[in-house]
């Protein structure tokens, strides 16, 4: 034993003399040499208390404790980040099977993805591992807000536990496998994370800002109002212009905002932000806590329209979520598409909810030519003129555009030939003006005996609210007035 530095002295007087109480004063043992030291210092110990103090300290590292330690972030990355800080702090991993009420469980490897290839694939194991020089074994799993180490553990290995978690939280948050990179976010039908889904990988192979086919108006907002602020993130900040920002794509369905989402995402990754796509917009308070934890980072979720059920108050609700849930300052850009920009409460289209609203229209003669030519390729000879056809398909959405560039091809080939003429092109476009017709033809309004039907089916069928009860028995009474 050996005390260099004086500790607290901790006495109680008796008959005049002052009696040390070694008991309350903190001995660590220290191994050093070949001999055993004893403090000196406030008093000489006695050999009897040399003894007990031994024992008391072998007592305490021998104490068990029941230790938790949680890691946050997307759970394969949290999990993932445990994994290699054991690895480099213990040099090896070690499961092993794991008593449970069932019976035994062997150990479990979870493949990770961690990037679009199918080679982008680590091995992690999870469940009960064992660490070398540890006592006992810990448990490590996922939650929904990251990773779980837990364990009844002694006082030194209580210690090592705390090192794992510590190392691991800085890995998730300096050599992330998600963290400026693409990826879909998968929720469940409550909008809630789902950990039996991983993230899917976003493959931006070829994508580069030339495809984005909008009209020259449109592409330049969009290159001022969303890319601008991820290519020059630091100038943004010189000048107090705010990075956190909220931007709405509005248009009729085919206008090209799934292609805008991955332009996005493509000029995101190439300047370290993360990308993240949400397949369904009730999901957006989930996508929002997970991009703040790997920020800068923009959200993408297309057709919040979709997330109105039977109100349009929904939608505005929204809307509300995402202006509450992102703080000020935060580096973060949400970016929403709507094919219904009509069910959105137009107080919420002012500055402060959205800094942009854009309008994807549909293209004109000159922007039609440009797409023909994208999505013609090596197939299409540049000498072949394309005015007559800008002409025929300005007002067109793109996919009828690319459509018609696919039939023409067919027609190409039928006649065995390896490059399009203008003529293909111009049948394959008249061939389609009665689909284009039927598809922006306008649905019948409801007759009031269609809303007779529809009331009548939500009160019998659906459980619903008093007040909602009494709300389709109005509409009920109103479609059915005019027929008297």
């Amino acid at each position: 034993m050996n005390a260099q530095a004086k500790a607290p002295t901790a006495s109680v007087p008796i008959q005049g003399e002052v009696k040390i109480d070694w008991t309350k004063i903190d001995t660590p043992v220290q191994r050093d040499g070949k001999k055993i030291v004893l403090p000196g210092d406030p008093e000489e110990m006695p050999y009897d208390v040399a003894i007990s103090t031994i024992q008391r300290v072998r007592d305490s590292e021998a104490q068990t404790y029941d230790v938790t330690e949680d890691v946050e972030g997307l759970p394969w990355d949290a999990l993932t980040a445990i994994f290699r800080a054991m690895q480099e702090l213990y040099g090896v991993v070690l499961p092993e099977t794991m008593q449970t009420w069932f019976g035994p469980r062997n150990p479990t490897f979870l493949s990770i993805r961690t990037g679009p290839q199918p080679s982008d694939v680590i091995q992690v194991p999870f469940g009960q591992l064992s660490l070398p020089g540890w006592t006992t074994p810990i448990v490590a799993h996922l939650t929904e807000d990251g990773a779980r180490m837990h364990g009844k553990v002694n006082k030194k290995d209580r210690a090592g536990l705390v090192e794992i978690a510590a190392l691991a939280r800085t890995i998730v948050s300096t050599d992330s496998i998600y963290k400026g990179k693409a990826f879909r976010l998968l929720v469940d039908d409550d909008g809630d994370l789902d950990v039996n889904q991983q993230p899917e990988f976003i493959d931006l192979a070829g994508v580069t800002e030339h495809n984005m086919l909008h009209n020259e108006l449109t592409a330049a907002i969009i290159r001022t109002s969303i890319l601008a602020p991820l290519k020059h993130s630091a100038a943004c900040k010189k000048h107090g212009v705010s990075l956190k920002r909220g931007i709405l794509l509005e248009g009729v369905y085919g206008t090209g905002k799934t292609l805008t989402a991955r332009i996005t995402a493509k000029v995101a990754v190439d300047n370290g932000w993360t990308f993240i796509d949400l397949g369904r917009a009730q999901g957006l308070t989930s996508a929002l806590a997970v991009a703040k934890r790997y920020q800068p980072s923009v959200v993408f979720a297309e057709d919040i329209d979709r997330f109105a059920d039977r109100e349009d108050e929904d939608v505005n609700d929204l809307i509300n979520r995402m202006d509450g849930l992102v703080p000020a300052g935060a580096e973060l850009m949400t970016v929403l598409t709507t094919n219904n920009v009509e069910k959105i409460d137009r107080a919420l289209l002012r500055p402060g909810r959205f800094d942009a609203v854009i309008s994807l229209d549909t293209p004109d003669a000159t922007t039609v030519q440009r797409l023909v030519r994208h999505y013609g390729g090596a197939e299409l000879p540049e000498a072949i003129p394309l005015e007559r056809l800008g002409d025929m398909m300005a007002g067109r959405v793109p996919a009828m555009i690319e459509e018609a560039v696919k039939r023409a091809k067919l027609a190409m080939l039928v006649e065995d030939r390896d490059q399009l003429t203008e003529e293909d092109l111009l049948a394959s476009a008249e061939s389609m003006k009665r689909q284009a017709a039927l598809l922006e033809a306008k649905p019948p309004e409801p007759s009031a005996g269609d809303e007779l039907a529809s009331a009548l089916k939500r009160v019998f069928t659906e459980a619903m609210p008093v007040d909602e009860i009494g709300d389709d028995l109005k509409r009920i009474a109103n479609a059915v007035a005019p027929q008297f």
